[in-house]
């Protein structure tokens, strides 16, 4: 029997996105969600819901599945959310280690489901545009939130079009040289595309995201929006103008108050209202990193991601999602901008693009002429396709991998890389690659075709990081770590 009054051993933190109200909803959930005593790893049991002059908090009796120590962990339900660990039996550090990925992936399960009855409403002061309700996603804008390698294939893609065009038409002589020109031009001018016609560009005066969270009655989120649409209206264009003629704070009393008075009956616990200063932090990024500022643009995907997208440093652009302000904090959202910054200061794009234009090359005069043995073979050149795709997708992860070690070294702070990326991964690292609980061959993730390596190899080599002995040679120690992680994934601990 574990007594809660035992000595405190360890305690954490959790950040999280989740206003007062709904983290009320927090043991509910746990209890009608999650089957305690069968979670990876980790026996939990008697889980209970308590209220004291110290705030609310719940507690559960915890241990390992292997082992025979006990605890009792107490979470209270604040911002961030704190963790404390009691035992008569002193630490288990291997434990602590686990419970914390635990219950990081329980919040990132509730904090989903959450937002199924939360309503966003985002602007920036400084666009006024912005004050209008969301409409549409940029589908244009969506095709350039994709990776590096994926641009590059859009591109193919199109000078193949242009290829049977200009075959048609008695040209193909000249295709190579038009199907390189194109995508050289749309390479180019990925990032100033990307940002075309959009009011979310961020300026050095236009420079926060205002985002404020309203938590809904529970599976009523259409309705509400449908019949409060006008209301809602009216409340963000008030809001816009409360926010851009005052820089300072504003708690969300004041804006439960400017709903009520648009005639949306609220209560203030159901609100939460974040200043999101993300040219600040593009900029404090960009300095470590030696670069100029690049065009900043938010996406309203609610995906959380970035992208670095454009040929060179000076036509950068960079993309932050809706999704990525939401979900992570600024520390988090920091290390996501530097991962992004690596690319374009190492000119991975310039490297991607003669990759593949030295493969087009080569398929094209060398390998599959007309004239060759080889273009006879059934069934070769979709094979040969395949097998030169995966392998530009296994040399990207050499540049993922540097792009996650140098933004941990530049920025110092390797852990709070590996949180972000467990929050960004949570689902895939539950779901698909066991990240609670390792075994097994995982040579399946190391063979998508995926220019990131597996969530978990990235987030382990990040925790492992040793920063009084950072690497010498970022790119060699990422190519020696993937290859290194790749012959390894077929061994079964």
């Amino acid at each position: 029997m574990v007594d809660s009054q035992a000595e405190l051993v360890h305690s954490f933190n959790i950040d999280t996105e989740l206003s007062h109200s709904q983290l009320m909803a927090f043991p509910k959930f746990i209890r009608e969600h999650m089957t305690f005593g069968a979670l990876p790893g980790v026996k939990m049991s008697d889980p209970e819901a308590y209220a004291s002059s110290g705030g609310h908090y719940m507690e559960f009796k915890s241990g390992p599945q292997r082992k025979d120590y006990a605890c009792t962990v107490r979470v209270y339900l604040e911002r961030p959310i704190k963790v404390e660990l009691r035992s008569s039996m002193g630490r288990d550090q291997e434990f602590e280690k686990q419970l914390e990925n635990v219950l990081l992936m329980v919040v990132q399960f509730f904090e989903e489901e959450a937002r199924k009855s939360t309503l966003y409403v985002a602007f920036m002061p400084g666009s006024p545009k912005t004050a209008q309700l969301r409409q549409r996603t940029s589908g244009i804008r969506n095709i350039f939130m994709g990776n590096m390698i994926s641009l590059l294939f859009i591109s193919i893609l199109i000078g193949v079009a242009v290829l049977l065009i200009m075959t048609a038409i008695g040209y193909a002589r000249y295709a190579p040289i038009v199907m390189i020109v194109l995508m050289l031009t749309l390479v180019l001018s990925a990032g100033k595309i990307s940002s075309l016609g959009t009011p979310w560009r961020i300026t050095r005066n236009s420079r926060e995201v205002v985002i404020v969270q309203h938590q809904v009655p529970e599976g009523a989120l259409q309705f509400y929006v449908g019949e409060y649409r006008d209301k809602i209206r009216a409340a963000k264009q008030s809001l816009y103008a409360m926010f851009a003629g005052n820089p300072g704070e504003i708690k969300q009393e004041t804006v439960a108050k400017e709903f009520v008075r648009a005639g949306i009956p609220v209560d203030k616990n159901d609100f939460l209202v974040r200043r999101v200063d993300v040219y600040g932090m593009v900029e404090r990024v960009a300095q470590k990193f030696d670069l100029s500022i690049p065009t900043i643009v938010v996406s309203h995907d609610p995906r959380p991601n970035a992208a670095a997208t454009g040929f060179t440093k000076q036509l950068a652009t960079m993309i932050v999602t809706m999704g990525l302000l939401v979900q992570l904090d600024d520390e988090e959202i920091e290390l996501v901008i530097g991962h992004e910054l690596s690319h374009l200061r190492s000119g991975d794009p310039i490297v991607l693009f003669s990759l593949v234009v030295a493969e087009y090359f080569a398929r094209v005069y060398v390998l599959f002429p007309k004239w060759t043995a080889l273009s006879t073979i059934p069934g070769l050149w979709i094979v040969y396709l395949i097998g030169v795709f995966w392998a530009i997708f296994f040399f990207g992860k050499f540049l993922e991998s540097r792009a996650d070690l140098e933004a941990a070294l530049i920025l110092q702070k390797p852990k709070v890389m590996a949180e972000s990326l467990k929050k960004i991964g949570f689902r895939r690292l539950v779901l698909e690659e066991r990240f609670l609980e390792p075994g097994g061959s995982r040579l399946d993730e190391w063979l998508r075709m995926d220019p990131h390596p597996p969530l978990y190899f990235r987030i382990q080599r990040l925790e492992s990081l040793d920063l009084a002995n950072p690497p010498k040679h970022p790119f060699l120690s990422s190519v020696r770590a993937v290859m290194s992680g790749f012959v390894n994934s077929r061994r079964v601990p």
